[in-house]
């Protein structure tokens, strides 16, 4: 009988470890095709499109939108389609055009994994390269929000020396030499032909995979169960718990950085939003902001109405606010009646805007409570994550001052603040 488990749980063992190389397998399958594509695409816009062009006197430019007649430039375009590819496949796999020497702000180092992984890939790099380098992707599996994604980052390299003739003069343009130096990186760098120029980042979820792996799990323990009778209770119990498990854990972490009552973020989930804007903001000094926001009058509506008919005040502003969010938006309630918006990519004038339409919303609304028509209004302190602070601390100090400073004036008001 203890042979019959022993072996049951090897043969368990044995199908998970291979469905687990399975699914790697399968996402270095599909990050390969991907970087392959996007890499010829490219090719073929500069031999073709851009070939056309020069030979019409024309051609591409870094500043085509400043030139008539001109297209942008390969790795301008690869941005673009790489871009244009995520919005439609982003369920299928994501790719976006990375260097430690980028022209495009948006193009830098902007993660953890590709600042873990870029050091990797120019390791193996050649002062002197003879030939095309045997270049090694460099991948990880990590959870991507609340998703399991296998990520990858491909070397891009100077293929051809209209490559490197083109990236060697931009390194003496003065704003690029501007560029490097506030990026703390080497002034003047020069390339040879098949030197590390760039990097694709792929992601590739592995959802889709994984429940092909299981599939296969399913079939094959079928027959394992066909021969091993004892072994189909072992397996089935450590199914049952280990799904079990990962619902538990999903339902705890769901819990952990959401509020149960309004079902928004939580004080955790905007602080880490707020930390990730904030890094953002000092690594490609795009502006964004962040909106804190305290309940005038619902003191009293609690007081006079009780803390039910205040709960239902709290959910309907929830989804006031909510409704005036942009997709990308992060809406949060820091615990009482202080609610929070962070809004990624987003200059003032437009954050005044979206302060004051979500200040009218709350205040035009009719919460019905036992006959009585519930009201309240809003104070709402504006400051922008714009690279300038030394912490998202003093961001959000700036925001709390804010919004004090819109309750000492009257209440129910939008103020920015000025630091």
């Amino acid at each position: 009988m203890l042979g019959f488990i022993l072996v049951g749980t090897l043969a368990i063992f044995v199908i998970r470890d291979t469905a687990n190389f399975f699914v790697e397998k399968q996402a270095e399958e599909v990050a390969v095709i991907v970087g392959t594509f996007a890499k010829t695409a490219r090719s073929v816009y500069s031999k073709e499109v851009i070939g056309k062009l020069r030979k019409d006197e024309l051609g591409a430019s870094v500043d085509y939108k400043a030139h008539k007649g001109f297209v942008p430039i390969p790795a301008q375009y690869l941005k673009m389609l790489g871009k244009e590819t995520t919005e439609k496949t982003a369920d299928l796999y994501q790719y976006k055009p990375v260097s430690r020497w980028n022209i495009e702000p948006t193009q830098g180092l902007y993660n953890d994994f590709v600042q873990w992984a870029w050091p990797q890939l120019e390791a193996q790099d050649m002062p002197n390269p003879t030939g095309p380098i045997n270049w090694k992707p460099v991948s990880r599996v990590e959870v991507l929000g609340q998703q399991k994604v296998m990520r990858f980052l491909v070397a891009d390299s100077a293929i051809g020396m209209g490559c490197v003739n083109c990236h060697n003069s931009y390194e003496s343009r003065p704003e690029v030499i501007e560029l490097r130096k506030k990026a703390g990186v080497p002034v003047g760098k020069q390339w040879k032909q098949h030197q590390l120029l760039g990097a694709l980042e792929i992601i590739i979820p592995l959802d889709r995979v994984e429940d092909l792996a299981t599939e296969q799990i399913r079939r094959a323990t079928f027959w394992i169960v066909g021969i091993l009778a004892a072994g189909l209770v072992l397996f089935a119990g450590y199914y049952l718990f280990n799904l079990k498990q990962r619902r538990n854990i999903a339902n705890l972490s769901w819990q952990a950085n959401h509020d149960a009552l309004t079902e928004l973020i939580n004080r955790r989930g905007f602080e880490r939003s707020a930390h990730l804007m904030w890094q953002l903001a000092q690594q490609n000094k795009k502006e964004h902001a962040l909106l804190l926001m305290d309940l005038d009058g619902f003191k009293a509506v609690n007081d006079t109405h009780g803390h039910q008919a205040g709960d239902e005040v709290l959910k309907a502003v929830a989804k006031t606010i909510n409704a005036n969010r942009r997709a990308n938006d992060v809406v949060a309630r820091l615990g009482g009646d202080e609610f929070s918006v962070i809004l990624p990519a987003c200059p003032v004038a437009i954050a005044n805007n979206i302060a004051e339409e979500i200040r009218q919303g709350i205040e035009s609304l009719k919460v019905e409570w036992s006959g009585n028509e519930l009201k309240v209004g809003s104070s709402i302190g504006v400051a922008m994550i714009d690279g300038k602070q030394e912490s998202v601390r003093d961001v959000i100090e700036e925001a709390d001052a804010a919004c004090y400073t819109a309750k000492k004036l009257g209440k129910n008001r939008v103020v920015i603040s000025e630091k």
